[in-house]
């Protein structure tokens, strides 16, 4: 069966589900990328949502936290992911 992503054929109990849309199998390769970029979101939506609530871990280093945002966006795109449809 060919990958859902980069149509590369590979047993089917060589797939995986992604994760980042559920239905669609998987190469190992495709799906460790998608793993690795839905690490990448939910690391982002962390540290947006103790931006958003004051954590006082964030306290004193608002822009060092957003840097972060920004550059786990960046780590996204090159791997040929769009943050913008992944993050609300």
């Amino acid at each position: 069966m060919p990958c859902d992503k980069c149509n590369e054929w590979v047993e089917l109990n060589d797939t995986r589900e992604s994760p980042l849309k559920k239905g669609r199998m998987l190469c190992r390769n495709c799906f460790s990328d998608e793993y690795e970029v839905k690490n990448k979101i939910d690391e982002i939506e962390s540290i947006q949502y103790m931006l958003d609530n004051n954590d006082p871990e964030v306290k004193g280093n608002r822009l060092g936290w957003k840097s972060n945002i920004k550059q786990l966006r960046s780590e996204m795109s090159s791997l040929g992911y769009d943050p913008e449809e992944y993050l609300r």
